[in-house]
């Protein structure tokens, strides 16, 4: 059988080497019909009984995430139940089964077909990623609705496989047996999608967005291989591809048990250099896992999260109590939290205005958005205040690209304390406020910015895509988003320069921080710490743990010399050779 490859962005980490099997759904279409009156309240009970049915499932969703984690992802799983619970479903498909006089399906259906519309026009990407929370909850109650239906796991081969579908939540990532899913392989979906987010937490390797039909190619049974390091699929892989790749898994699991050994000792250097790894984050339940993987604390908290798969904005005290949470559970460490990054490809309900952007990624989002709506500003700001004294609180302003825009915000936050100073509601008047080097201005304008801030935190994704015009959700061209861009390690270093020189901590918190490759040249900047997804700490202070200062230095040195991203990873990975960094398996083959 022909070997066939699929690429995709890698999702959940991890090797997976098994059968393939594609899980179908059994969802019937919901039936149609018209009700006599005195079928009407039967018909609306059938529709509460469903309800209760789909909140019980979820509860017991939730439970075994708590026995198999230990540090679950609770809010998913609740965003859904709690949709359950909304007047918006609820009390209109209730009425609708009254005033239409139609069955319980059909009603459910009309309600949940109105909700989208409102989403019509919204753009691909993260935001859609959210509101498909919505979705899966109103698919589960419709399969409740008819009786059962959904996906059907009774008929998982015997053993370890990978599954194939077009689309999971969710709950019903959480609600597989483990020992028999090696693997997951989705059509849609991506790396912030809340499925994506419940593999990496139950550590299923896992790809999702692979596009070019996958499912009409696959074969039940045919051996295939899921590559969560690189995002990859291969399909029925030729015998030495497959050997290799058994070797690789072996040692993924041998480094990655080696690696948890070593979590207690510090990220420093053979010659003494210390970096502060710390985590990215968007829920409080990720905490613990943090914390598990050896994080000194929360190098980037996104705030956004709270924003949506809701229909209203969080109120100040919301806010406050989940910032305080978040501060005392990670006491003496230091959380950095984001103000508000809504737009581009976040949206929220509410922000229908906002919706129709030529270019959502260069128009209103982020603090030109709090700038204009200064309320949502102001009411996130006096939580964060109010919630400092709980911890050590850093304020980090995103998608800065004018010093003018930091002044308007130095300014809002002044007022700020003013007037909690009137009301006697105590907070801490040294936090620290730094802002995000995402953008190229920013980055050229660093040295002015240095003296209005008191840090910096590079994000490197954006400042890919702003860099290099590459819309890094465009599967045509995102072949070219790369972390070893000249180009944007050089505004990197022109950011970190100017850093130095006004004596203001940097940490680097986008996907660059916690590439293997990248963290050798990283080391050779005057970083404070590097921000990461909690599961790549311990690769991450292995490697610094095996180079020296010097090494980093002179490294960074010659790759600010080469023209190419290419020429750049193959200078990486020859000279990370040399300094015998490959054997200890730190890098994909």
């Amino acid at each position: 059988m022909k070997s066939h490859r699929y690429h995709s962005h890698a999702t959940s980490p991890g090797i997976a080497i098994a059968p393939a099997y594609c899980l179908k759904r059994t969802t019937p279409t919901p039936p149609r019909y018209w009700i006599l009156d005195r079928d009407v309240e039967q018909e609306v009970q059938r529709f509460v009984a469903a309800l209760k049915r789909s909140r019980e499932q979820l509860v017991r969703v939730e439970a075994k995430m708590c026995r198999i984690q230990g540090y679950d992802q609770l809010k998913i799983i609740e965003s859904q139940r709690l949709f359950l619970q909304d007047e918006m479903l609820t009390k209109s498909t209730m009425e609708t089964i009254r005033q239409g006089r139609i069955n319980a399906e059909w009603a459910l259906d009309k309600t949940l077909v109105q909700l989208k519309l409102s989403f019509l026009n919204v753009p691909e990407g993260h935001f859609r990623d959210r509101y498909q929370d919505i979705e899966y909850a109103g698919r589960r109650l419709m399969d409740n609705l008819l009786g059962g239906g959904g996906l059907s796991t009774s008929e998982l081969p015997e053993g370890e496989c990978v599954i194939f579908v077009h689309d999971l939540s969710p709950a019903e990532v959480a609600n597989f047996p483990r020992d028999r899913v090696a693997g997951i392989v989705m059509e849609v979906g991506g790396e912030t999608s809340h499925t994506a987010i419940i593999a990496r937490a139950l550590a299923i390797p896992a790809i999702l967005g692979v596009k070019e039909e996958i499912l009409q190619h696959v074969t039940d049974g045919e051996t295939v291989i899921v590559d969560g390091v690189k995002g990859l699929v291969v399909l029925s892989p030729q015998k030495v591809e497959l050997a290799q790749y058994r070797t690789i898994k072996q040692k993924y699991a041998d480094l990655e048990r080696l690696l948890m050994q070593d979590i207690h000792l510090p990220a420093k250097t053979r010659d003494g250099f210390s970096i502060r790894l710390e985590a990215n984050i968007e829920l409080i339940d990720e905490i613990p896992s943090l914390l598990q993987h050896g994080a000194e604390g929360v190098g980037l908290y996104r705030t956004e999260y709270l924003f949506l798969n809701r229909m209203d904005f969080p109120s100040e005290e919301e806010q406050f109590e989940n910032y305080r949470t978040v501060l005392s559970r990670l006491g003496s460490r230091t959380v950095t939290i984001r103000t508000l990054d809504l737009g581009g490809d976040k949206m929220a309900f509410g922000q229908q205005e906002y919706e129709e952007q030529a270019n959502p990624a260069l128009g209103l989002r982020a603090i030109r958005l709090c700038l204009r709506e200064r309320s949502l500003l102001i009411a996130q700001l006096r939580a964060l205040l109010r919630a400092s004294t709980a911890g050590k609180l850093r304020i980090l302003v995103p998608l800065v690209s004018q010093v003018d825009e930091i002044h308007q915000v130095l300014k809002i936050l002044n007022s700020v304390k003013k007037d909690l100073k009137k009301e006697k509601i105590p907070f801490r008047d040294d936090v620290p406020v730094g802002i995000m080097i995402e953008v190229p201005s920013a980055a050229m304008m660093a040295a002015e910015f240095a003296q209005l801030v008191d840090f910096f935190s590079i994000g490197t994704n954006d400042l890919l895509q702003y860099g290099l015009a590459i819309d890094r959700g465009n599967e045509l061209v995102s072949h070219f988003f790369s972390p070893y861009e000249p180009a944007v390690i050089r505004l990197v270093h022109i950011a970190v320069e100017a850093a130095r020189k006004a004596k203001i901590p940097v940490t680097v918190c986008g996907e660059m921080a916690g590439d293997p490759f990248a963290i050798a040249f990283l080391l050779g900047l005057d970083l404070e710490a590097l921000s990461m997804n909690p599961v790549s700490i311990p690769r991450a202070k292995k490697i610094i743990r095996s180079l020296s200062r010097e090494e980093a230095q002179k490294l960074l040195h010659e790759v600010l010399t080469l023209p190419s991203a290419h020429e750049i990873e193959k200078h990486l990975h020859r000279k990370l050779q040399k300094l015998h960094l490959d054997r200890h398996g730190l890098f994909p083959l």
